[in-house]
């Protein structure tokens, strides 16, 4: 009876590493996020707080947000890299994925870029198991990845407009668009709602990115 215990209890650690490390594998799948056609990644709006300084807020995800950063120059940039998938990847389904990198200002006037000051914030999540690590094999060395690319864009910022980026499959582009205004209609204030927040995510999703913080946290505390 008792070996029996020991043979079941054996089995069921062994299923509870499995699934454990299915999860944990999983997180990037769902923290860099798939995209198709055109995609809406990031949606910024400015601030502007003094000469070539500006408050960007930035909404991503389910757009419910937002994030603030200072940008300093009259440009804003925003970068984003990108996973495209080869051989058992694509035979298991999988999609291309991007994650966004950074947000960062520049100046339109080279001589100001070369001698004003720049910030640059990172944008990219924390993952134990990173598809975008140099060092993890691509191309005909690796068996997963085909090739994992940068792609950029920059607009002229303009605290009136809203700024919508979107990830397809040649990169990033970006449109804008009057920023919205409360205006009376029969003596009450109205405003249009057009963009509102994304679903709520999958169960296996919140379990894979929740495991994924939780571990990446117990490693910074070592």
């Amino acid at each position: 009876m008792f070996k029996r215990f020991l043979k079941y209890t054996r089995r069921m650690l062994l299923l509870t590493v499995i699934v454990v490390m299915a999860l944990l594998s999983s997180a990037p799948f769902y923290i860099y996020d798939r995209f198709n056609q055109e995609t809406p990644v990031a949606r910024l709006s400015f601030i502007k707080t003094d000469d070539f300084n500006y408050i960007a807020q930035l909404q991503q995800g389910d757009f419910c947000s937002n994030r603030q950063f200072m940008v300093l120059g009259d440009q804003f940039q925003l970068d984003a890299g990108f996973v495209k998938w080869k051989g058992l990847a694509v035979l298991l389904g999988f999609e291309p994925r991007y994650r966004l990198d950074r947000l960062s200002g520049r100046y339109s006037n080279l001589n100001a870029q070369n001698s004003l000051e720049t910030i640059s914030h990172n944008l990219a999540p924390d993952v134990l198991f990173d598809f975008f690590d140099e060092t993890a094999p691509q191309g005909k060395q690796g068996w997963l990845i085909d090739t994992r690319y940068g792609s950029s864009v920059y607009l002229t910022i303009d605290p009136a407009l809203q700024y919508q980026v979107f990830a397809t499959e040649d990169g990033l582009i970006a449109r804008s668009q009057p920023i919205q205004t409360f205006y009376r209609q029969n003596g009450e204030l109205q405003i249009d709602i057009t963009q509102g927040c994304g679903g709520s995510p999958s169960t296996l999703e919140s379990i894979s990115t929740s495991l994924n913080s939780l571990l990446l946290g117990a490693i910074d505390k070592k």
